[in-house]
């Protein structure tokens, strides 16, 4: 399949970009700077712009069969208090064009990748992420994926927003918990590793179209 990858230079959208051509699909990435991307691969095709852009949007996903997004709220640093250098419309802004975009051409399956904590899932969280959320500028992300999964639960698309625990950059595959609606006490962390590959293996699968399953390692 064509697929259109927003966030593919992030470390999140990194193994998304990887994982799709392992599995055969062709990602067709959005990125700001083509000449300074990590993505060399020749299976990827990339297009310079931003997601705040409906032209460059259109551009992206022309010609593909699915979309996944990675995009996130970056901070200078991995300190939670530190300063928040996106756009603060980053994530409400881009879905916005997606969706527009996937209406006008006909696509229907995207998948996104928002946060525990975020929306009906924030009274499973423990005191830590309550901490975060409420007191330090990880804040902003979580407030932009709110935004994000609204706009996606109006639309009539074929929507899954994936909700990962604490991120980590492990490289070590284990196998993935997934908690609907609370159904499962989940771990604390989970690999951006893992998450792109569960993201891939429900691509097709229609029992996860419009939920909103919240993921950790086992």
């Amino acid at each position: 399949m064509n697929i259109a990858i927003f966030g593919a230079t992030g470390r999140t959208g990194i193994h998304l970009v990887d994982e799709a051509v392992s599995l055969g699909h062709h990602p067709v990435c959005l990125v700001r700077d083509e000449s300074s991307s990590k993505l060399s691969s020749k299976k990827v095709s990339i297009i310079s712009g931003s997601p705040l852009e409906y032209e460059d949007v259109l551009k992206t996903i022309d010609g593909c069969e699915a979309v996944f997004c990675a995009l996130n709220i970056a901070r200078v640093s991995d300190n939670p208090w530190s300063k928040v250098v996106s756009p603060q419309n980053l994530l409400e802004q881009s879905m916005s064009n997606i969706v527009r975009v996937m209406k006008e051409k006909g696509i229907k399956r995207i998948l996104t990748v928002s946060a525990w904590g975020v929306a009906d899932s924030y009274e499973e969280t423990n005191w830590m992420f309550k901490l975060l959320i409420n007191k330090t500028n990880v804040g902003t992300a979580y407030r932009g994926h709110e935004q994000q999964e609204k706009i996606l639960k109006e639309s009539d698309l074929e929507w899954t927003s994936v909700r990962p625990v604490g991120l980590t950059n492990s490289l070590k595959h284990k196998p993935t918990r997934v908690s609907i609606d609370g159904s499962k006490k989940l771990r604390m962390t989970i690999g951006r590793k893992d998450v792109a590959k569960f993201m891939l293996s429900i691509l097709k699968d229609e029992q996860y179209f419009k939920k909103a399953p919240s993921i950790s390692n086992d």
